[in-house]
């Protein structure tokens, strides 16, 4: 279900699909336009000589050519007329072509709006339906799981088999419109959205207008919240470790920095933590700030911000307690730097930031936030496994993202990443034989696999991404990489 118009390149032998970067289908139009551009202004360059050569051939002196020398004066007089009329046919011509160049970026680009337009409408007016079914679902789902039905266990399935399922859920404003038509469930709804009646459906197609993806999950997590749930009331305790857990290695490859993930994913040994590593360079130092995946998931928030809670209220694109754990822990990091290289010539230190899903939405959520990026200046960010297309991140920062075709998770904002110069996605289908469970395949062991294949690809946009980020991929070639781990917990008001 999810619209791409260009799609991506073919797969190169390892089965990698690219999509997006220098290479993409948007430069490609961008290039198409600028084209159109260029041909334009030739063609109005071209007819200032055509009109030029025109005058020439009736200028006073030739004309008085002419009188002394007739033979002599009609051929250049003629000639200067051909050359005239001559070059106005060729460049009606390409002022023509620059019209039809132009016409087919534009209509490129209507084309996957509709398509867009279209996906989005669907989506909505499905969950609509969801949400106006959902006290029967719900009764449904209970009475299979008393019957020994394994309901999680069939929806993982369902999605291996068929990951366009779960594009569904970026229609959560129809989702929301529905349970708000329905008696049952539009008390628990808060703050409510505009009065439907389940009994008419055409009432819908104005509501989807008034609210947006964001709006919807924020209602879904502040009604939730009125029952103690999905509550991220509190602040950010941020605390220095002694030391990095043990195993933490400089890092020279896409392969180690998704690798290293696991270092800080550890939900039960390690649980809450953020790393962020100095990378010294000839002149200064470079950043990285590592962001784990989900360790907690019980809907009631607790002390560790790594759970269900922060996943919906970054979602929604609203600031979490995490997100100020990881400015607070940056900025300890860069504070205790070291001597010389926290800054190059009075500039701010690149950052690339880093997760895998909760951690890749955190990553592209503060690379999207003004306030972070007026204090840290970021430069890039690898997503893993995350649903971060809706995710504004500005287009002068480089993003790469990670994504397996049958992972429902980085499906679950309902549209595809951006196709632009700066934002590359790497798609791959892949799953262990025999496993058909979608949360497997959201497993961090295979996108470690994923990017180590990336590290190898010779694809230009994977090649641009990797060239621009090279900085961060030095390991201790100019000195001894810095590690430093923070735990962060959620304290509660």
């Amino acid at each position: 279900m999810r619209w791409e118009l260009g799609g991506g390149r073919a797969p190169d032998p390892v089965g990698l699909l690219v999509r997006g970067g220098p290479g993409g289908t948007a430069v490609g139009v961008e290039s198409l336009e600028r084209a159109a551009v260029d041909l334009a202004r030739v063609a109005r360059e071209g007819a200032q000589l055509g009109w030029r050569a025109g005058a020439a051939a009736v200028d006073v002196d030739v004309v008085a050519g002419a009188l002394l020398s007739r033979a002599t004066g009609v051929a250049a007089m003629a000639g200067l007329s051909d050359v005239g009329v001559g070059l106005t046919a060729e460049l009606a011509a390409l002022l023509e072509l620059a019209g039809a160049v132009r016409a087919a970026g534009a209509a490129y680009r209507a084309g996957e709006a509709a398509v867009a337009r279209a996906v989005e409408d669907l989506q909505d007016r499905v969950m609509a339906v969801g949400g106006l079914l959902a006290p029967e679902l719900l009764v449904g789902c209970l009475a299979l799981h008393s019957l020994g039905v394994d309901v999680p266990g069939l929806v993982d399935r369902v999605a291996f088999d068929h990951p366009q399922v779960a594009d569904l859920a970026g229609g959560a404003e129809g989702l929301v419109l529905g349970l708000h038509a329905d008696p049952l469930t539009a008390p628990l709804l808060r703050p409510a959205p505009p009065h439907l009646h389940d009994d008419d459906l055409d009432a819908f197609d104005d509501a989807f207008d008034d609210l947006d993806y964001e709006d919807a999950v924020a209602v879904l997590a502040d009604s939730a919240a009125r029952w103690g749930l999905l509550d991220d009331r509190g602040r950010a305790q941020v605390t220095p470790e002694l030391a990095p857990r043990p195993g933490a290695l400089a890092l020279r490859s896409l392969r180690d920095l998704v690798a290293d993930q696991g270092n800080v994913g550890d939900g039960e040994d390690y649980a809450g933590h953020v790393r962020v590593i100095e990378v010294a360079q000839p002149s200064g130092s470079v950043w990285i700030v590592e962001v784990s995946g989900t360790q907690e998931w019980d809907p009631r928030a607790g002390d560790n911000p790594f759970d269900l809670t922060t996943d919906l209220r970054s979602m929604a694109q609203q600031s979490t307690v995490l997100a100020d754990g990881v400015q607070q822990a940056l900025a300890q990091a860069q504070a205790a730097a070291r001597v010389g290289h926290r800054e190059s010539a009075g500039v701010a230190a690149p950052v690339l930031l880093v997760g895998h899903s909760l951690g890749g939405i955190a990553a592209a959520g503060l690379a999207s936030s003004p306030r972070f990026t007026a204090r840290h200046r970021v430069t890039h960010v690898v997503t893993v496994g995350a649903p971060v297309a809706r995710m504004p991140v500005p287009p002068g920062i480089e993003v790469l993202s990670l994504e397996h075709t049958r992972d429902a998770v980085p499906r679950l904002d309902g549209r595809p990443n951006p196709d632009r110069a700066s934002w590359v996605t790497v798609t791959r289908d892949a799953y262990e034989d025999g496993d058909d469970r979608a949360s497997t395949v959201h497993d961090l062991g295979g996108y470690v696999q994923t990017a180590a294949l990336v590290d190898d690809s010779s694809d230009p946009s994977v090649a641009a991404w990797r060239s621009s980020s090279a900085a961060f991929f030095a390991g201790d070639t100019h000195g001894v990489a810095v590690i430093r781990d923070y735990a962060i917990r959620r304290v509660r008001p």
